[in-house]
């Protein structure tokens, strides 16, 4: 992958551009006028576009480019301030200074919210294996303004890693996470989901195995939670109990370690 500028940009976004492709041992490159399209048949190659306030990515065999918006974490989060639940805090029964591990971070609502309600005590680390994601979503969640300062603070604790889950998972110590979290991308297709459906073709993550689980349970000192559509065989197949919502698209299961 290349990295370069927004068509209309400013010293300071050159520079972040420029850092952004050191720190990812990728070249950057000078907009020049360039057109996205142009820069492809150039370059052959994913290309990350640094903005002023914002970074997007427009993989090569994609038109439309992704770029990271916080959508649903920011509802959520607002609910979670004004004390309403949370079905994905339910699920993970996590509280203020535990520590989560989410296996597959794709657009980080998850992880958002979970890094709101452990607060700075805790700790939420979130892996990607896709490098072009993994670029845009830890870029953003450093960079982005929400307007809620609670859940920018949040945003900027959570630690990220591109790297497959089975392999950092097997890294790790016996109980170095409270929680261990797994979203894998659904199997049936899911039309109302829209973000889910932009990040798609853009993931790579190792497929949830008996192997995974295993490791899972090593690593989770009190839980490993499970989302996926509610007919999914992977609750079943894998050991979780499955929390059945009325009316949801999706399911979340868990293992209690």
């Amino acid at each position: 992958m290349i990295v370069t500028t927004g068509g209309r940009t400013d010293n300071i976004t050159i520079d972040r551009a420029k850092k952004i492709a050191l720190s990812n041992e990728c070249p950057y490159v000078e907009r020049k006028k360039k057109s996205i399209s142009m820069l492809k048949k150039t370059y052959r190659q994913d290309i990350i576009i640094v903005g002023r306030s914002h970074i997007s990515v427009n993989p090569l065999d994609q038109e439309a480019p992704m770029t990271f918006h916080p959508n649903m974490a920011m509802i959520r989060i607002r609910r979670l301030i004004k004390n309403e639940l949370d079905p994905f805090i339910s699920a993970t029964t996590l509280k203020p200074g535990m520590r989560l591990l989410d296996c597959t971070m794709g657009l980080a609502s998850d992880s958002i919210v979970a890094s709101l309600q452990v607060g700075s005590d805790g700790h939420v680390t979130a892996l990607e294996a896709d490098p072009l994601l993994h670029l845009m979503v830890s870029e953003g969640l450093k960079t982005y303004d929400t307007g809620i300062d609670e859940m920018n603070k949040a945003m900027q604790r959570i630690t990220t890693a591109n790297i497959d889950h089975y392999g950092y998972l097997s890294q790790l110590p016996n109980d170095a996470f409270d929680v261990v979290y797994f979203d894998p991308m659904f199997d049936e297709s899911i039309e109302a989901s829209d973000g889910i459906q932009n990040i798609h073709s853009q993931t790579h993550q190792t497929e949830l195995s008996i192997g995974v689980i295993r490791e899972a349970k090593r690593v989770a000192k009190r839980r490993i939670v499970l989302k996926d559509h509610w007919k999914s065989p992977r609750f079943t197949q894998l050991g979780f109990t499955q929390l059945r919502r009325k009316s949801s698209l999706f399911h979340y299961g868990y293992i209690d370690v």
